[in-house]
């Protein structure tokens, strides 16, 4: 009798523990889990996110990044499937070292910023100078590539991607 309820107890206390284990799980999305064909991309400036980019890191003493197609590719998703759920989020289509990973990116350093709403590239490009996490973001001395995109979705409200990474070292 005993015995029988030491188990049911650790039955209930490893329940207790995974539950919201499970819960957290579910919060985040499978990477290429979401649905985009309701959206579209939205033109960037490439080159003038690149020069702002750079222009900001030299600035603040720091070397410059040159634009990735591969980090392009998961920014364009990215982009797509926050606009696809109408929801700004890190991680609705999967945690971002999972993201960019599943485009062939074997990543070193990896950071994302991500915006809602701001109609151009230099719109966005000064609300993520002016906000510090983003502003840390773009000042990553660990970073040398990026990869931006934008897109809308049913709502017509742009949401932007900008991946910054650095990818390991050939072996």
């Amino acid at each position: 009798m005993i015995l029988a309820r030491l188990a049911l107890s650790a039955f209930r206390l490893r329940f207790l523990v995974l539950l919201p284990l499970a819960l957290l799980a579910a919060c985040v999305g499978a990477t290429g889990s979401v649905d985009i064909g309701s959206t579209r991309e939205v033109s960037v400036d490439r080159s003038a996110a690149l020069a702002a980019i750079n222009a900001f890191r030299t600035e603040n003493g720091l070397g410059t990044v040159r634009f990735d197609p591969v980090l392009g590719k998961a920014a364009e998703r990215q982009a797509r499937a926050m606009a696809a759920r109408g929801d700004l989020s890190h991680s609705l289509d999967g945690a971002l070292p999972s993201r960019v990973a599943s485009f062939g990116y074997d990543w070193a350093a990896i950071s994302e910023n991500i915006g809602w709403n701001y109609r151009s590239t230099p719109a966005v490009m000064t609300g993520w100078k002016d906000s510090p996490g983003h502003r840390r973001n773009l000042l990553n001395t660990d970073v040398t590539e990026i990869g931006i995109a934008a897109a809308t979705g049913p709502d017509g409200e742009p949401y932007w991607a900008l991946i910054l990474g650095r990818q390991k070292a050939p072996r």
